[in-house]
């Protein structure tokens, strides 16, 4: 009998030892062991191109680390315009890092094929999944041939909002009877507003800046056509016909009369096709000008490097009066964040730290940093927001709408390589701005004709390639823009 007893305390210790090293690899934010199993230190190379998030990462990294001692994250922040050349340039070297924020070019298919990605299917299990909301993993997006190669991480909100400086509003006059700043609904709101404020401060502010020196931020402006019958402001595509169509579109042609005119006004800061977009963020809110486009990354770097700067409010992007068409911003299903190097030599210690990334805790201290949205419903909560601005960012959230998404059910349509024609939208928005350009009408119809001239010829390419590619994919007349998308 006492032996018997002794077996069943054996028994006992034995479990209770089993589950105390089981439940200390079920960390808070992260799932899995402690990494290092051997006890030797593992470093995990991260990559990403975050400059103002990179706090928030810093932290992470620094929790990470707590939970998972024998595992050290070594971040580099990459120039972000420099980032795609050097991730490439390190997986043909074999110095990629184990896990980093995935770019948008080359083409994420063709990293894909050309084995930069590990597939995560050994982890990302069915009970993994979901925890992520429907339509989070997508065949044809993230999703390749049933392989899962990242997820979401960005929550569905308009990317780019309209920053105003109530403080030079005020000073403007811009004003309702209440003394509540009144907030551009419409492009001429726009310019009478930037208008007022240069006007009202003699020439010590403006009242509209950007910065231009990296050479991207002008198609930003472009953006405000997004809402007021663009389909896609950023490429030009209107995915209900399958072409491109700048000059065929009056939005484009409309906006650059509008934003040419503030010029004229001289309404815009003159120095701002010389200056970074962080120097324009300094100005912003150094109070030299009066409305700022950006996205909510603004609010972080305003906290780091002017941290009393609190007279600011956040508006959707105002949109053209007289549009005819009402247009959103829009969201397909899928989506991409991290991934984890297909060259990894600590696959499993690469693991705990992006499923950390993309945990429901990490989400939350990412919206309470006010950092942005995150895939994660749950991690979204109003009360959340760090300041009544990122509140006000949160509600621009409700005007995003799901797009069709051709490439998702011909997957081929990723094999049509499209090269880039120059001059492209940048080139012809700096021309027009600098005055080198006169006619931008003809120069929108003149991109317009190229960029669909060169879709043809990529399609025809594939074809001859033996893909089985139809030109009828591009399109999707049965969508309407101002309804969520239904197959």
């Amino acid at each position: 009998m006492k032996n018997a007893i002794s077996r069943t305390i054996l028994v006992v210790l034995s479990l209770v030892i089993v589950s105390s090293i089981l439940l200390a690899g079920c960390t808070s934010g992260a799932s899995g062991g402690t990494g290092g199993g051997n006890g030797q230190q593992v470093t995990i190379e991260y990559w990403d191109w975050w400059v103002t998030q990179s706090p928030t990462i810093d932290k992470e990294i620094k929790l990470f680390e707590e939970a998972h001692p024998n595992i050290k994250i070594k971040k580099t922040t990459q120039v972000v315009d420099k980032y795609p050349e050097l991730l490439q340039l390190a997986m043909k070297s074999g110095t990629a890092p184990d896990v980093f924020l995935i770019p948008e070019q080359p083409k994420r298919l063709e990293q894909i094929q050309q084995g930069w990605l590990l597939p995560l299917n050994k982890w990302a299990t069915k009970e993994w999944q979901a925890q992520f909301p429907e339509g989070s993993f997508a065949e044809g997006d993230n999703v390749v041939d049933g392989k899962i190669y990242s997820v979401p991480y960005e929550g569905t909100a308009p990317w780019l909002q309209l920053y105003i400086n109530t403080k030079l509003f005020k000073q403007a006059g811009l004003v309702d009877d209440k003394g509540n700043v009144k907030v551009p609904q419409t492009w001429d709101d726009v310019r009478s507003s930037a208008k007022a404020i240069t006007q009202s401060v003699g020439g010590k502010a403006f009242g509209y800046g950007f910065g231009n020196k990296q050479k991207f931020i002008l198609p930003w402006q472009l953006w405000m056509t997004q809402t007021s019958g663009a389909t896609d402001a950023g490429s030009g595509m209107d995915t209900r016909t399958g072409q491109y169509v700048w000059g065929t579109n009056p939005v484009y042609g409309n906006w650059i009369k509008f934003f040419i005119g503030m010029k004229d006004d001289g309404s815009i800061v003159p120095n701002a096709m010389s200056m970074d977009d962080e120097m324009a963020r300094a100005y912003f809110a150094d109070g030299k000008f009066g409305m700022l486009v950006g996205g909510v990354w603004n609010q972080a770097g305003w906290a780091k490097t002017h941290p009393e700067f609190k007279d600011y409010m956040v508006a959707p992007l105002p949109r053209d009066a007289m549009a005819k068409d009402q247009t959103y911003f829009y969201r397909v299903p899928g989506g991409w964040g991290w991934g984890i190097s297909s060259k990894t030599k600590h696959p499993e210690e690469a693991w705990l730290w992006f499923n950390w990334l993309n945990s429901k805790d990490a989400a939350v201290r990412w919206v309470k940093a006010g950092q942005g949205l995150r895939v994660q419903p749950d991690a979204n909560k109003v009360e959340y927001a760090p300041t009544p601005q990122f509140a006000q960012y949160m509600q621009t959230a409700a005007d995003v709408k799901l797009a069709p998404a051709p490439s998702l059910k011909h997957p081929e349509m990723a094999s049509v390589k499209e090269q880039q024609t120059l001059p492209n939208i940048q080139n012809i928005l700096e021309g027009v701005y600098t005055g080198q350009i006169k006619d931008y009408k003809e120069a929108l119809s003149d991109l317009e004709s190229r960029q669909n001239a060169e879709l043809q010829r990529a399609i025809k390419d594939a074809q001859q390639r033996g893909v089985k590619v139809d030109p009828n994919w591009w399109k999707v007349p049965n969508w309407d823009p101002t309804k969520d998308y239904q197959n």
